[in-house]
């Protein structure tokens, strides 16, 4: 089944992709993220965030560190 969210449509997820486990890391910010360019000068638009948010629902957190940038 298709779910609709307001930043794309998310395929149905069946486990965490190395894609996906960077994506999440990066709390999905798409600055600096290396597939910004390669949607740059496109009509298409990244759908990881969509695929991420399903995974968590789904699947639950992945057991991987989360990178904290700490701010002075």
């Amino acid at each position: 089944m298709l779910r609709s969210r307001d930043m794309g449509k998310s395929i149905a997820v069946r486990r965490w992709t190395n894609t996906a486990l960077e994506c999440y890391k990066r709390g999905c910010v798409c600055e600096g993220c290396f597939y910004t360019d390669f949607f740059n000068g496109t009509s298409q638009k990244c759908q990881m965030k969509a695929s991420v948010l399903e995974l968590v629902r789904v699947l639950g957190k992945p057991d991987v560190e989360i990178q904290q940038v700490l701010v002075e």
